[in-house]
């Protein structure tokens, strides 16, 4: 309507009334901004109320926002003095390092001496045990029980006998009767070897090997007639003594010889000088009780006291002639 109405003033007016159709324009114009700013300011006041609402809105989503990060923040808070505390932990832990370096090797050395120690009660727990086994007198078991241990004790008694007291010996020959027959059976002391405890007439086991005139490997058995130091003669058929401290001899008297036996010296030993010798400290002249078929010192010369093996104490066979000789 306005516009219409300006177009018309336009078209129906005068150049001269130019003047007053611009200050009735300007009048319309100062008429129409009131109205305008009206508007204006009518259409800006929904817009500050719906500004203002969404502030409102965004200051309670701040806030609950801030409320459901309050928690967060506490928990950031308490994470970050957790780590303070452990921080000061760590630097109070390394401060003594000597300590702490010795604490793992005596940790170390503990489950070490701990598993020794289950070692050897697992060893000690491993070791078998036996249970007491006794016998009961009258019993079977101890009937053979008895009978071994019997036999046991025998042989270990007869093992060192043999080797250290005494041994067995089987006579072969006939140059020892009347005294020991061919075929008996003697035991002989070996204690008088310890000692070299000798003396005339005993009757000794000799070992001839290696001596010249004896070839045999078995041993000999004969009596001592001289001893060491002493100057054995045999001379008309009879064997002649003389002590080491004396310049006479004397006649030996033999009764274990059958009467009328004599000594009577072979060529061989006459050739060797067996027929007087002086005897040293440990030899021994040595005789068999049947002259006329022993060999002997007559032939063999004088035997030194580690070739007598034994000295003959009883005939144990034949069981009807069993003597202490």
């Amino acid at each position: 309507m306005l516009e219409d109405e300006n177009k018309q003033l336009d078209t129906n007016e005068t150049p001269e009334g130019a003047d007053k159709t611009e200050d009735v324009a300007e009048e319309i114009k100062d008429s129409e901004t009131p109205e305008a700013a009206i508007v204006e300011e009518s259409a800006e006041e929904p817009a500050e109320k719906s500004a203002e609402e969404t502030a409102e809105k965004v200051s309670e989503e701040s806030v609950e926002d801030t409320s459901e990060e309050q928690p967060s923040e506490k928990k950031e808070t308490e994470a970050e003095e957790d780590a303070k505390e452990a921080t000061a932990e760590t630097v109070s832990s390394e401060e003594p390092i000597e300590e702490a370096k010795a604490e793992p090797e005596e940790a170390k050395a503990e489950p070490e001496e701990k598993a020794a120690a289950a070692s050897k009660t697992e060893s000690a727990d491993k070791k078998p045990s036996f249970k007491k086994f006794k016998l009961e007198k009258g019993t079977k078991e101890y009937e053979i029980f008895d009978w071994i241990r019997t036999i046991c004790i025998g042989v270990l008694a007869g093992i060192f006998i043999v080797v250290f007291l005494a041994q067995r010996d089987d006579v072969s020959g006939d140059s020892m009767v009347p005294t020991l027959m061919s075929g008996d059976i003697v035991f002989t002391q070996k204690i008088s070897n310890y000692f070299h405890s000798y003396k005339r007439g005993d009757i000794v086991v000799l070992d001839g090997k290696n001596m010249d005139g004896y070839d045999s490997k078995e041993y000999l058995i004969k009596r001592i007639v001289g001893l060491p130091g002493e100057t054995v003669l045999i001379e008309d058929g009879h064997v002649f003594i003389k002590p080491a401290d004396s310049d006479e001899f004397y006649r030996l008297q033999e009764d274990y010889l059958i009467t009328g036996t004599k000594t009577y010296m072979g060529e061989g030993g006459l050739a060797r000088g067996y027929d007087e010798v002086t005897l040293g400290e440990n030899e021994y002249y040595v005789l068999g009780d049947n002259r006329p078929v022993s060999n002997d010192s007559r032939y063999l010369g004088p035997f030194t006291a580690d070739r007598i093996k034994g000295v003959a104490i009883i005939r144990v066979f034949p069981l009807n002639e069993i003597k202490v000789l």
